[in-house]
């Protein structure tokens, strides 16, 4: 049971931020190809949007990876954990630097109602907290039990 608990605390949060991501992906997609279709919008916004879909790969990449990991901790396949750590280390260093980033480069005379970079650092802690939810249910799951925790 120690396991199988600590695999369905790991799952939970990689399908959770697999879908999120995939589907932020598909977003983005759908966006290109209107863009690309005469939907007008500003140079900003289409130079950001070249900037998105060239990594976009990655993005795919990394929302496949905790999918599988995901569906590799429900089913109890060996290979799940080392896939779910990788995925959770990625997510919160990138999220991490994410975060840094977003503060760092705020603007601190912004009037205090205005969004912008307030969104950005609530959506990257939320990916930052639930990823490291994996980190520490798998850590949890791997660490060596006392006499008192493993005769429960």
């Amino acid at each position: 049971m120690h396991g199988t608990a600590h695999r369905l605390i790991a799952a939970i949060p990689l399908l959770i931020g697999g879908i999120v991501v995939a589907v932020s992906a598909l977003a983005v997609v759908l966006a290109r190809i209107l863009v690309d279709a005469g939907m007008k919008v500003s140079p900003a916004d289409a130079l950001l949007l070249d900037d998105v879909v060239a990594v976009l790969p990655f993005v795919i990449a990394f929302a496949g990876a905790s999918l599988v990991a995901a569906f590799g901790q429900l089913t109890g396949r060996s290979w799940a954990d080392g896939l779910a750590l990788g995925s959770a280390i990625v997510a919160v260093a990138v999220g991490g630097l994410g975060l840094f980033l977003v503060i760092v480069g705020r603007d601190v005379f912004a009037p205090v109602g205005s969004s912008g970079p307030s969104d950005g650092i609530g959506i990257l802690s939320a990916f930052v907290v639930l990823y490291l939810a994996v980190v520490l249910a798998l850590l949890a799951a791997h660490a060596p039990r006392t006499g008192a925790t493993a005769a429960a």
